[in-house]
């Protein structure tokens, strides 16, 4: 299955080359996601042939994770006055609940500022559908890199770190990647807010799930 490690490290690479002329918009993972499900659409190849061929990949998502730590220790000084943003990213898992959003599909939300591994991690833990809560990952890291600096902006959010700080929060590593594109005090704080979700959001669920709130 080496063809889908190539073809994926091929559309990343155009996808990458191609957000330059985006402005944002062209968000590599957006590009590439579309290419590659049209690809395994027109091909009619399996998801779970295309999953087998870029394990390689996959498998750095662990070390990744882990590395989440270093931002947090290198900035902790910076997280006092940064963590009241944090109740943002719960706004949208409680506003689901005052919809009356079904249960599983709540618990699949719940998760979703939480970078994709790491979300998927959680639902599985919670008993949630797995890949539904990545998707509800990836679509928010996608939509808060397109989205967030102009919103930022519109608002007068104009400092770098707490800028950063919004977009990793609210769109994890999809977003840090655009972060990073604005300028390096804004990537290093984007880093902080990835790093800072990926390990607040697998505690406090798992926490509110031994509690029997969710």
């Amino acid at each position: 299955m080496i063809w889908a490690l190539a073809v994926t490290l091929l559309v990343w690479s155009g996808a990458v080359w191609l957000s330059r002329f985006g402005r944002g918009v062209l968000n590599p993972v957006l590009v590439s996601t579309i290419v590659i499900v049209a690809v395994l659409l027109v091909g009619r190849i399996p998801l779970e042939a295309y999953a087998e061929g870029t394990v390689p990949l996959t498998a750095l998502l662990g070390p990744a994770i882990v590395a989440l730590a270093f931002p947090i220790w290198r900035h902790g000084k910076e997280l006092g006055r940064l963590l009241p943003a944090l109740v943002i990213a719960a706004v949208t898992v409680l506003i689901a609940w005052l919809l009356g959003v079904p249960h599983d599909i709540l618990l699949a939300i719940a998760p979703k500022h939480a970078t994709s591994a790491v979300s998927a991690a959680v639902a599985d833990a919670l008993g949630a559908d797995v890949s539904l809560a990545a998707v509800f990952s990836i679509l928010t890291g996608i939509l808060g890199a397109v989205a967030g600096p102009p919103l930022l902006r519109l608002v007068r959010v104009t400092d770098p770190v707490s800028q950063g700080f919004a977009i990793g929060l609210s769109a994890h590593a999809i977003g840090t990647a655009r972060a990073m594109e604005l300028g390096r005090t804004t990537g290093a704080s984007s880093a902080l807010g990835l790093a800072l979700a990926a390990l607040l959001v697998p505690v406090t669920l798992l926490a509110a799930s031994l509690f029997g709130w969710i």
